[in-house]
């Protein structure tokens, strides 16, 4: 009598060089954050960190064969589910109270992202209907993007209070971490949902 064994399933698993990286960079965000780093750069230093962050994300995500192969292995309703971290918009509201934030980039930032972790919890409740998916996953690139522009011009035109505090920890930490890995993770959902039905 012989006993048969079934075929052993590989699951992708998270590159050990990938993990480093993102804990190195969470402890350089903390540094540059406390150091008072960000908020001493000359416009637009921050700017093009982040900006730079997000293109290095999104290389490392698509051309890494690793790391996008432990990417497409995440099921879409875990994908879309960690956007609830983005609950943390609730700061920007909380700052811009007590008089340390622009209140307009504290609404548009903090209501937006709100709404768009609220949505993601159905969604991914719900099971991630293709089309609610693809308007929510617009909508949410789209949130950060008006985020990220208005800081911007706020910057820009030099208002008081400003966003020193959005440069400062621990509000730092969102755009020199967290806004990188959401812009990044909404074109992986792009991607996933977009692709042909066998390779979602």
């Amino acid at each position: 009598m012989t006993a048969s064994t079934a075929p052993a399933v590989f699951t992708p698993r998270l590159p050990g060089t990938a993990a480093a990286a993102a804990v190195v960079w969470f402890i350089l965000a903390v540094i540059a954050g406390a150091s008072g780093f960000l908020v001493r750069l000359p416009f637009p230093g921050a700017q093009v960190i982040i900006l730079s962050l997000v293109a290095i994300t999104l290389s490392a995500g698509l051309a890494s064969g690793s790391l996008r192969a432990w990417i497409d292995s995440i099921p879409l309703r875990v994908l879309v589910g960690v956007n609830a971290i983005r609950f943390i918009g609730i700061a920007f509201l909380v700052v811009a109270a007590q008089g340390q934030l622009d209140p307009v980039l504290a609404g548009r930032a903090g209501w937006g992202d709100i709404a768009i972790a609220t949505s993601a919890i159905i969604l991914a409740w719900a099971g991630t209907p293709r089309l609610l998916t693809l308007l929510w996953n617009a909508l949410g690139m789209l949130d950060l993007v008006v985020a990220v522009g208005t800081a911007t011009a706020i910057a820009l035109n030099g208002t008081t209070p400003g966003v020193t505090a959005l440069f400062t920890l621990p509000l730092s930490l969102i755009p020199t971490f967290f806004v990188p890995l959401f812009l990044a993770n909404h074109v992986f959902i792009f991607r996933r949902l977009l692709a042909p039905p066998r390779g979602r």
